[in-house]
Parts: C-alpha cells; structure tokens; sequence
C-alpha cells in the first residue's frame, strides 16, 4: 500500500500500478475502497506491507511520527498477523520522489525483524493500544542505536 501520489510519478507509476494499492488520503470514500481491496489480497494470500506513519516526515529523521490508524485497523479485521520490521537505514537512503535531486542513494539497508503479534494478541488490545505497542517495538532499535530520542 502507498500513497496514491505515486500514480503521478512516471517512472514509478509504472511499477506501482500492478503491485501496489494506492490509498488516496484526502478522499474518504477512495479511502475506504483501498482498506477493503487491502483485505481482499490479504483473503486471496497477499502479504500487505504498510508503513503506518503515512508519509515521510519533513524532519527530524529517523525519528518516527504517530502512527495512522489503518493498518491496526487492517489487521484487526482481517485478522492476520503483523510482523513489525525496524528499517534502521531508510531515512538517510531514500527520499520523496518528487525531489528529483533529492538526498536518495544506493546503500546496505539493515533491518530489524520483530517477533509476530498474533491476532491472539491483537484481540486482548484496541486499535489504539495496539499501535502504541509497534511504535514501541520498532522505536526500540532506533533507541538502542541513538539513532532515536528517547
């Protein structure tokens, strides 16, 4: 899933349009259609992998914004499993497309693969308890490293 302003990318639009759901964030309704295609690749097998700050924040990298509802939200009721996953050097690797000179280079990315929360477990929290608890958990690496405030 990604931000339908993708689709106004040339280059990227290309790949984008056949292995991607784009979600269109200022319209509610194209939204909601986006959330219910996401479930119906989930049913049919598909991994979805979402970034659930909803963007790059402008500043601040790599510290990580509040995270958006959707992919808790996702996750609760399709019930499947998330496997939260640190992406350590991201911020420094890639930038906004639009910014054709951007900062964006070639690199090692090194993750960090968390443990699964299973839906088990997803069904003890609300969608809000929830996104704290992978904010948390993705943040630890981040902290570990000081690549992050604490």
């Amino acid at each position: 899933m990604g931000k339908s302003e993708i689709l106004g990318y040339p280059l990227m639009k290309t790949f984008f349009k056949r292995l991607n759901i784009p979600v269109y964030r200022n319209d509610r309704i194209k939204a909601a259609k986006s959330f219910i295609q996401a479930k119906n690749a989930v049913k049919e097998g598909w991994s979805i992998v979402i970034f659930p700050e909803g963007g790059i924040p402008d500043c601040n990298l790599p510290e990580m914004v509040e995270f958006k509802s959707g992919a808790f939200k996702l996750s609760k009721h399709a019930q499947i499993p998330i496997v939260p996953i640190t992406f350590l050097d991201h911020y420094h690797m890639f930038s906004d497309p639009d910014q054709v000179l951007g900062y964006a280079h070639p690199g090692i990315s090194r993750i960090y693969m968390h443990d699964i929360i299973s839906v088990e477990q997803q069904n003890e929290l609300s969608e809000s308890e929830l996104s704290d608890l992978v904010f948390k958990i993705l943040a630890e690496p981040l902290r570990e490293r000081g690549l992050m405030k604490n």
